[in-house]
């Protein structure tokens, strides 16, 4: 069977291709009835519209990358439904890339240069010559969820500092006397502000915090680092993300350690907003929607002016609050 072009959805009407196309995109220059005819008939005559054609004929494919490291992280499914709804809207699709390293290699390149999209929001790092070769093939990026300074690339993430320092003070509060931090690897540069924040938070209130008590999940073994940090004598571990501070807890019921009587424990992103998880925890909350519609927001803002020559102080960093949610 033939695939159905436009050619012949025209014949059948005995309109001229234009007129179909015009129908399709959803373009004017004609009239309501007509419109309504055309696309009735493409339905019935089962029109696919082949989007590798439409790209090379007006420079866009109308589709977006979504870029993150795992899939069994259910913050990334959020954050993806959230991303398609939004762009979606803007009648643009998404295909997503997982199971990429903890940054953006040149070697990952290929797969998602090769579906032309028209842009990339990840929620991990690119490596600087990443975007050295998205730029020469003017694919505009929005970096979400994280920031680096380092990287000339826009961002739109929750402020890491400040959901660091609002967990030093929440742990103080409860008069916990040995924190520790559970980090994801050393070069994510979030984990690292997190941190410096839970440093500050407890010494605003007197507490001086030991640093042979920060640990990094470099690879994907968390249990030898929560035996670690029970063998410092914790009793407060503040874990990067929510899907870590669920692994410590699974951890730490498994040698009968009691999850906060015991050993408070903390995460971020309070997946329980959208996500039914049993075990209840305190995490870091933020307005997903928000920071959702601001990346896409900025990165077809991008895409509709095509920049090519910004410098490094241009690019724009947008940090969203964060505050403390106690879920029961």
């Amino acid at each position: 069977m033939k695939n159905i072009r436009l050619c012949d959805i025209a014949d059948e009407l005995g309109v001229t291709v234009n007129t179909v196309s015009k129908a399709i995109r959803g373009a004017g220059g004609i009239s309501e009835r007509c419109r309504k005819e055309i696309l009735q008939v493409a339905d019935r005559m089962g029109y696919v519209p082949n989007r590798v054609a439409t790209s090379l004929r007006y420079g866009q494919s109308k589709m977006v990358a979504i870029v993150f490291d795992t899939l069994v992280n259910p913050y990334y499914m959020i954050m993806t439904d959230l991303l398609f709804n939004r762009l979606n809207r803007f009648g643009y699709d998404v295909i997503i890339f997982a199971g990429i390293y903890n940054k953006i290699r040149t070697e990952d390149l290929s797969n998602i240069l090769g579906r032309q999209v028209d842009g990339i929001i990840t929620f991990i790092e690119p490596q600087p010559k990443v975007l050295e070769v998205l730029k020469k093939n003017r694919i505009e990026t929005v970096l979400l969820g994280r920031q680096n300074k380092e990287l000339e690339v826009d961002s739109v993430s929750t402020d890491d500092f400040r959901g660091g320092y609002l967990v030093g003070e929440y742990i103080m509060k409860k008069q916990r006397k040995n924190v520790s931090y559970l980090g994801t690897s050393r070069s994510v540069e979030c984990s690292q502000r997190r941190l410096n924040g839970l440093v500050q938070g407890l010494a605003a209130h007197g507490y001086t915090y030991q640093a042979d008590h920060t640990v990094y999940m470099e690879e994907d073994y968390i249990e030898p680092l929560v035996d670690e940090l029970v063998e410092k004598n914790s009793d407060a571990i503040f874990c990067f993300n929510d899907i870590m501070a669920l692994r410590c807890i699974s951890c730490l019921h498994k040698k009968g350690i009691r999850v906060p009587e015991d050993i408070l424990v903390v995460g971020y992103d309070n997946i329980h907003a959208e996500y039914p998880v049993p075990t209840s925890f305190v995490t870091v909350a933020s307005d997903k929607k928000k920071i959702v519609d601001a990346a896409v927001d900025l990165l077809l803002e991008k895409i509709a002016r095509r920049t090519e020559d910004k410098q490094a102080g241009e690019f724009k960093r947008l940090n969203f609050d964060v505050s403390i949610q106690e879920n029961e």
